[in-house]
């Protein structure tokens, strides 16, 4: 059940009517029957997966804190337990045929250990969500949750389940224990983040993906060109799928009162692979600098340490995103482009924002815009040929796509006449998609403009032009989802593959 299908808009609606039906009491149970029942449309027996997920962390914190003497074994013993389902499950087949491999170089002979196992959607991001809950009760950050059903919650609350945020449980579990009472102004919200969010994935994602889908699934006919226009359709295709799923979860949980996590923070706008990092899925970047990154020693070691720890999260951090060699390289590289930069740039680089600086007043140095510029530029190149890696099909593949990139460029008219008829593109479409995409880079400017404090007559036409560019986007989203549905294109979110 797709954010963007019409079984789920349905199943929102009845939900939400139930939710605002039922005494407050019952609110919390609403939500996670509506929950389980979202995860259950998938495959009904995976939801005893979760539910035994809950149960092992759940028992564990109140162990933890029955029994103070075993807590550390108690915490090791349940965090295993919670990570070996998603090792069997997303990891088993990755290791089990690169031993196959291994094993056939060294004998001559051939060993097959592959299992057809059905990845559980979700369960990425749910055993994140799980462990932190677990290790936030051992550092004593938080008390163990007494009440199953809202921990039940916490876990599987369904907005998020399946693709993040990744929510910490000092920060959720506050806000489900909290009244629940219909607002209009969430509601109004709500829905207005939920069209956002729709147009970014419909509208944009989708529309663009296709295109991306003619390159990246027929690499050996492409050419450099297409390679190169395919690669950076694919930056925009990714935001737009990711952003546009955290925004509707967020609108979702909005309308019921619920804050959930901003994941995006304009990253394409990044002048580093730092501040990229920090900008990008942002749940899932602080859950790796918090869970692995500081127990690892974090900044305050040796520099060769360091790099060791940036090699360890990126290379984990690909592998979260898919049991595949060019997730892991993917990894491997952006950790390469950190160390590089790191090297390049220093380890604390001054800026105008720092104590020093701060205290000099107005004789703080200002950052240069041609080398900011420079910088943007260059960390948007090298987050887009990393996305190369990411999006290509194999190994093999995005070897052929690297070369091709570097390598097949002819400046004739033939060559530009064959990268177009590649894209099976007509006019009306480049017209769609340029207008799409103007929309896609300026929107969020055009309602930060749009929502200044005005009086009179300014605010009356702020509230025209806000109801304009709302409708401007659902009618643009509605027009791309009859036109995708007509041309039966897949329309799954990327990150639930994850």
């Amino acid at each position: 059940m797709l954010f963007n299908s019409i079984p789920f808009l349905l199943f929102f609606v009845v939900v939400s009517a139930l939710f605002f039906a039922v005494p407050q009491a019952a609110k919390n149970y609403i939500l996670l029957a509506a929950s389980y029942l979202f995860y259950m449309w998938w495959n009904p027996m995976l939801v005893t997966l979760i539910l035994f997920t809950t149960l092992v962390s759940y028992a564990a914190c109140l162990l933890m804190e029955r029994c103070p003497s075993r807590r550390k074994l108690t915490m090791i013993v349940s965090s295993a337990v919670i990570f070996s389902f998603l090792f069997f499950f997303k990891y088993y087949n990755f290791f089990a045929d690169g031993a196959a491999a291994l094993l056939g170089l060294a004998t001559g002979r051939q060993f097959s250990f592959h299992l057809d196992i059905l990845l559980p959607v979700g369960i990425s991001f749910y055993t994140f969500q799980t462990f932190s809950y677990v290790a936030d009760v051992y550092r004593g950050k938080i008390a163990a949750e007494r009440s199953l059903f809202l921990y039940a919650l916490f876990v599987s609350f369904f907005p998020q389940l399946l693709a993040g945020p990744i929510e910490r449980p000092g920060d959720l579990l506050p806000q489900l224990k909290a009244e629940h009472r219909f607002d209009a102004e969430n509601v109004i919200s709500g829905v207005k983040m939920m069209i956002i969010g729709f147009f970014e994935k419909v509208a944009v994602a989708d529309m663009v993906g296709v295109l991306v889908n003619c390159v990246y699934e027929d690499v050996n006919s492409a050419n450099g060109l297409a390679l190169a226009i395919a690669t950076a359709l694919f930056s925009v295709q990714i935001l737009g799928d990711f952003k546009g799923y955290s925004d509707i979860a967020k609108g979702i949980a909005q309308i019921y009162g619920i804050r959930l996590t901003s994941n995006f923070n304009h990253p394409y706008g990044a002048a580093s692979i730092k501040e990229f990092w920090n900008r990008w899925h942002i749940t899932l970047s602080s859950w790796f600098r918090d869970y692995v990154y500081y127990p690892l020693g974090g900044s305050r070691v040796s520099l060769s340490r360091w790099c060791l720890n940036i090699l360890i999260v990126f290379l984990l951090s690909g592998l979260w995103h898919g049991a595949d060699l060019t997730f892991v390289l993917w990894g491997l590289l952006l950790a390469l482009f950190r160390i590089a930069e790191r090297l390049i740039t220093g380890r604390k680089r001054p800026t105008a924002n720092s104590q020093r600086w701060k205290a000099e007043g107005a004789n703080a140095p200002k950052p240069r815009r041609t080398a900011r510029v420079a910088r943007h530029v260059l960390t948007l190149v090298l987050i887009t040929l990393a996305w190369m890696m990411f999006r290509s099909n194999s190994l093999a593949e995005a070897g052929v796509a690297y070369r091709k990139l570097f390598t097949q460029w002819r400046f004739t008219i033939p060559f530009f006449r064959a990268t177009w008829q590649f894209f099976h593109l007509s006019v009306f479409h480049v017209m769609f998609l340029a207008a799409v995409l103007i929309l896609f880079a300026y929107y969020e400017k055009c309602f930060v403009w749009l929502y200044r404090p005005r009086e009179g007559k300014g605010a009356v036409l702020a509230r025209i032009g806000r109801t304009a560019l709302y409708s401007l986007m659902l009618w643009a989203t509605i027009g791309s989802f009859i036109h995708l549905n007509a041309a039966d294109v897949e329309s799954a979110f990327i990150y639930f593959q994850f």
